[in-house]
């Protein structure tokens, strides 16, 4: 009975995910390219999700065994200290192993990069560089939003495994990366597996709950990467998001959840929020996160005021420049400014990232207040669809100001799916000289289940797996160019094939 519960729930949450946002598609409110696409891919899972919770027995939670079309696997919620029992991978009886890849140099485990000791820091105040150590520092490398927590394993919002995170950290290496952006890693509100799961209800130092994000990061700071935090989501997704912050003080979500950034009371929650996760100490390597180089920064959320600013006024954070005269959204601007200096207040030696979903509207012609304010470290934007005269008008914005800051690109399309500019002219523009960027990081990178046998499934349109598993040569293509881009402008040798990964990486 609790199995069938279990299920039925983990199909019940996509359902309402997937409709909540598919009766918007329909209503013809401008939504994200990404996010219509996460839609309408879990549209085609729940089919599949009817079909397969009928025949499970069991639930995927500690001390229990599951059993999907016939596999069988069993956790143990056994642990020593707070290295937690990690999930087995369930995969469907008769499924065949994917093939094994062993080309190029094998990422075997750690030791590729070294470790992170030093904080990364911007070069000067007027600076658009980055630095580690006094040279230039370039944040390269892929999203990875699952790995804390996952939505492609039931039941939805459970601690990745492990084993999962390993091979996707080693992934991150082979590919080139110096950095790794992972959402569900800083976004974890709202659900048992959280941690704030209730109002001024976090979970207990050493809880199951804060070990798979402290494992992430220590693991991260192994494989010598840096782990890109974000606090909060603007989209109701499995992880939990700025909405949370006002169904837990029964506020309204209406106009797209304005009061999140107007009322005291969702404020004063989301900064305890931000101090409760940046002081958290981490038992794994006994530094608290603000005190991790592993850490390189904090970015106030994820695609706040929606794609293009479609989100009405309050979560744009705009100045809207009309008749040559300049109108500020105040109540915004002192969100923005409240909660970067929150971030800095609590974090002073990482770097404070904004989160709107880019600086520049090229339909209103409004540009981001955060450009402007000192807290602001690095300004970002994401590309969907790839869009190379965009880039040029943010690098020209970027330029005229007084203070210029970082640009980071933290999310684009490495697909042929969506339209826009080629990825080999999107690459070009980046690497081009004059241009003033300090990284890029593609969506999305999924890995393999437990076994190694299969790859866990994301069907956006957008995931890759690396590094033939999309079973396309012109995406094994552009896998290799992505791969060879980060290469080149982290001043590295760039290969001439896609390095290869073992699975399973060694555990420690």
């Amino acid at each position: 009975m609790l199995a069938s519960i279990n299920t039925t729930l983990s199909g019940l949450a996509l359902v309402l995910l997937a409709s909540s946002t598919l009766a918007k598609v329909h209503e013809g409110v401008p939504l994200h390219p990404r996010e219509v696409a996460r839609a309408k891919a879990m549209e085609k899972r729940l089919a599949n999700w009817g079909a397969a919770s009928a025949d499970a027995t069991a639930t995927t939670q500690p001390g229990a065994t599951a059993t999907v079309a016939g596999a069988s696997a069993t956790i143990t919620a056994a642990a020593t200290g707070t290295a937690f029992a990690e999930p087995s991978g369930v995969v469907a009886a008769g499924a065949s192993c994917a093939s094994s890849y062993t080309g190029g140099t094998m990422i075997t485990g750690t030791g590729t990069l070294p470790k992170p000791t030093s904080f990364v820091k911007r070069q000067n105040s007027i600076s658009q560089n980055l630095v580690l150590d006094g040279s230039a520092f370039k944040i390269v490398g892929p999203n990875i939003y699952w790995l804390c927590q996952d939505e492609n394993v039931a039941p939805v919002g459970y601690y990745t495994s492990k084993t999962r995170v390993r091979e996707a950290l080693a992934i991150a290496v082979a590919m080139g990366a110096t950095t790794i952006r992972a959402l569900s890693c800083g976004i974890s509100v709202g659900s048992e597996y959280s941690l704030l799961q209730s109002l001024n209800n976090y979970a207990a130092a050493g809880a199951e709950q804060w070990d798979i994000h402290d494992y992430v990061v220590y693991a991260a700071g192994q494989y010598g990467l840096r782990i890109l935090m974000t606090l909060t989501d603007n989209y109701q997704y499995y992880t939990g998001g700025r909405y949370d912050f006002l169904t837990f003080r029964g506020l309204s979500t209406a106009n797209f959840g304005s009061l999140f950034y107007t009322n005291k009371a969702p404020i004063v929650d989301y900064r305890v929020y931000i101090k409760t996760l940046m002081n958290h100490v981490n038992p794994y390597n006994g530094l608290a996160w603000n005190e991790d180089p592993t850490i390189i920064g904090w970015e106030t959320g994820n695609e706040l005021g929606g794609y293009i600013g479609a989100q009405g006024q309050a979560p744009c954070a705009i100045k809207h420049r009309e008749n040559g005269i300049d109108s500020l959204i105040h109540r915004f601007q002192a969100w923005q400014q409240a909660i970067s200096f929150a971030i800095k207040q609590n974090s002073p030696h990482q770097l404070v990232f904004c989160g709107d979903d880019g600086f520049y509207n090229y339909t209103t012609k409004a540009v981001s207040t955060g450009l402007n304010l000192r807290t602001f470290d690095v300004m970002s934007d994401h590309g969907y669809p790839r869009n190379v005269a965009l880039l040029e008008s943010e690098d020209a914005i970027i330029q005229a100001l007084v203070r210029p800051k970082p640009f980071l690109i933290g999310e684009y399309d490495w697909t042929n799916s969506f339209g826009g500019d080629s990825l080999v002219d999107y690459l070009a523009y980046i690497e081009g000289e004059g241009n003033h960027y300090v990284g890029d990081m593609i969506w999305n990178v999924m890995g393999h289940d437990d076994t190694c046998c299969n790859y866990v499934q994301h069907n956006d349109g957008y995931s890759m797996y690396y590094p033939f598993g999309n079973n396309n040569d012109a995406l094994s293509a552009n896998i290799l160019a992505v791969v060879q881009h980060w290469y080149r402008v982290t001043g590295r040798t760039v290969p001439s094939q896609l390095l290869s990964v073992q699975c399973p990486q060694p555990a420690f």
